[in-house]
């Protein structure tokens, strides 16, 4: 199969790296690296804002929000939430954990078309977004993408993910007899975007700050169960300042 240059996309990562313009040569054709790059429906820009992304996931939900606002009100509840969960928490739900390390006025922003959202779900405009969020029996969008991460890292340990994230967990040992058990060991890290923004460095420290009675459990259904009553830690990371 001959390869097709028109479809090859580079990306180097880092403002440094990016102003060189660096290019490749594959078969004759060169390859230049751009500013983002799309892959699989993630765009990804070189600096791993996910600015654009995030833009495009608010426009998305945004129009589907619109149309729920016309028609909404000829519509029972039930078929709101349907719209909701089919056409609008869809956009939200596409690879999360690949760019949940936005910045906060990215976060910001996807909560609030969030609760807007939820606002003509429920034709309710004056709770506030934890009380529509409490009736909806749901986290917040935050929640939900540390909720994913935590799931991703359960079956990461048990050997029930992809082979290619084994090595991104290790499980933490030691020869002395601790009060907690079960832990993963937190990677050393140089720089915050590189490093502490990774799901490598986050999943460790997820899990390690879990309760010791759901790092213990061996079903993936009952640590899904116990997730449920689970309302997070406080994270440090950019996407949850």
């Amino acid at each position: 199969m001959k390869a097709n240059p028109d479809k090859f996309q580079a990306l180097a990562l880092g403002k440094r790296t990016y102003e060189r313009q660096p290019s490749f040569s594959i078969g004759g054709a060169e390859i230049k690296c751009e500013e983002s790059a799309t892959l699989l429906g993630v765009e990804i820009d070189y600096l791993l804002s996910y600015e654009a992304q995030v833009a495009n996931i608010c426009r998305k939900a945004s129009k589907q929000i619109n149309v729920l606002k016309r028609i909404g009100k000829y519509l029972t509840l039930q078929s709101r939430k349907a719209i909701f969960h089919c056409f609008i928490m869809s956009q939200f739900n596409f690879c999360p954990l690949v760019w949940h390390f936005c910045n906060e006025g990215s976060t910001n922003k996807l909560e609030t078309i969030h609760y807007r959202a939820l606002k003509f779900v429920y034709q309710d405009f004056n709770s506030t977004y934890d009380d529509l969020l409490a009736k909806a029996g749901s986290g917040s969008l935050k929640l939900r993408r540390l909720k994913a991460m935590a799931i991703e890292t359960f079956k990461i340990l048990n050997g029930q993910g992809p082979v290619y994230l084994s090595d991104l967990v290790i499980r933490k040992e030691s020869n002395y007899s601790f009060r907690y058990t079960n832990m993963l060991k937190l990677p050393t890290v140089k720089t915050v975007r590189y490093g502490t923004n990774s799901f490598r460095f986050c999943s460790a420290k997820l899990w390690n700050n879990l309760p010791e009675h759901m790092r213990s459990v061996v079903s993936i259904n009952e640590f899904r169960g116990l997730l449920k009553t689970w309302q997070g830690n406080e994270c440090k990371c950019a996407a949850c300042r």
